[in-house]
């Protein structure tokens, strides 16, 4: 029976294993997140706009002081739109007011609402199945790296003398 020690101890084989399972994680979380980013600048989604509430007038909740008449698609002619009101959720007490840049459309049951919306958030769903096709690949990366270290460690164990 051989008293020799091995050339790598158990706590050694444990603490390189350690430090290199810390050098993956630090750098996949680097990668993982520049990836985001990529898919996030080139998915073109913006953020603020897709996750805002665009504000129209709420009856229930507020008062209208401004209205004025425009071209709405859906419907024939103008339309008087509240352009300006007072939510009384809002406890500031400012004015609120419509965002005059984007077009308005009447739905089939009468409400307006901002065309568009849909696409934006076809892109962002695509964008969220991105991030956990993402996550879950450098988890699995994570996985594979680690045991193939392990692997290569123990087998050099044994072939020391």
């Amino acid at each position: 029976m051989s008293t020799e020690r091995p050339f790598y101890e158990e706590s050694d084989v444990s603490r390189r294993v350690q430090r290199f399972t810390n050098y993956v994680t630090a750098g996949l979380i680097l990668s993982c997140n520049a990836l985001l980013l990529l898919g996030l600048w080139v998915s073109g989604v913006d953020l603020e706009a897709a996750l805002a509430k665009p504000e129209l007038f709420d009856p229930a909740n507020g008062h209208c002081v401004g209205v004025q008449w425009t071209k709405v698609a859906g419907a024939e002619g103008l339309v008087k739109v509240c352009t300006e009101w007072i939510d009384f959720s809002d406890i500031s007490g400012q004015t609120h007011s419509l965002d005059s840049d984007r077009a308005l459309a009447m739905g089939a049951d009468g409400n307006l609402y901002f065309p568009g919306q849909t696409v934006e958030n076809y892109r962002l769903i695509a964008l969220m199945i991105f991030a956990i096709v993402v996550m879950a690949c450098g988890m699995w990366v994570k996985r594979q790296l680690i045991a193939n270290y392990q692997v290569r460690l123990q087998s050099f164990d044994h072939r020391s003398p």
